[in-house]
């Protein structure tokens, strides 16, 4: 069975004013477009997720010229107060495709640099939102069925946006309030429920070609969840 989606455009630019440090307010607050030269089409994703025994965080950079060409050869490096400087590395020759693995996933802000020759796209700064809990409904919990199931998520930076999923529902670009109901309809008996929260914050590179963007993502995970 397809999946009920909800989709919410929140209102507002992911490109936020200057601000310093990490901290736990609102994370946009401390995103920083960075500054460049204009020549570099760069798009990077920093996503985490549960894996057996914790977490990982995957870092992937796409740098293209301004034909759209893959730029290889750049340096790129995100730097984060946890873990420090971290590099990426070129999938293949020629690829302008960067990423790096790393175990975990840190709290705090992420900076990221791209040069290549004299091109450059410079401290760009996404703010941490932190590792979230599902606190409802909890690992083996049991929940009745075709009843409204009230998700609840921990919020140690408040982030841009939310995703909930289930596995016959999902609400996209939500607001990360820290809470969201499914509604009844969505909620069949199954054994094997399972309940999604994905947080994200993003921001527009200054530096960058148009369409240049930082965005910064956790998705955990909660199951079984018992529906009866």
């Amino acid at each position: 069975m397809q999946a009920h989606r909800v989709r919410t455009l929140i209102a507002g630019s992911t490109a936020v004013l200057l601000a310093c440090g990490d901290g736990t307010g609102p994370a946009v607050d401390r995103n920083d477009p960075g500054t460049g030269t204009g020549t570099l089409s760069v798009i990077a994703d920093i996503h985490g997720e549960d894996i057996v025994g914790g977490l990982e965080t995957v870092m992937d950079v796409q740098v293209r010229d301004g034909q759209g060409a893959p730029v290889s050869g750049a340096t790129v490096t995100i730097d984060n107060g946890t873990t420090g400087t971290t590099t990426l590395f070129e999938t293949g020759p020629g690829s302008g495709d960067y990423t790096a693995t790393i175990n975990g996933f840190a709290d705090g802000d992420y900076t990221l640099n791209v040069v290549a020759d004299t091109d450059r796209v410079e401290n760009v700064r996404v703010g941490g939102i932190g590792v979230h809990t599902i606190d409802n409904p909890l690992l083996t919990d049991t929940v009745p069925a075709n009843q409204p199931l009230l998700v609840m998520w921990s919020r140690p930076s408040e982030s841009f946006r939310a995703d909930v999923e289930s596995r016959e529902y999902q609400a996209e670009d939500i607001l990360d309030s820290g809470s969201h109901t499914i509604p009844a309809g969505d909620v069949r008996a199954r054994s094997d429920e399972r309940i999604r929260i994905t947080r994200v914050n993003e921001v527009s590179m200054a530096g960058g070609l148009a369409g240049s963007r930082l965005q910064l993502r956790l998705r955990r995970e909660s199951e079984p969840i018992l529906v009866q």
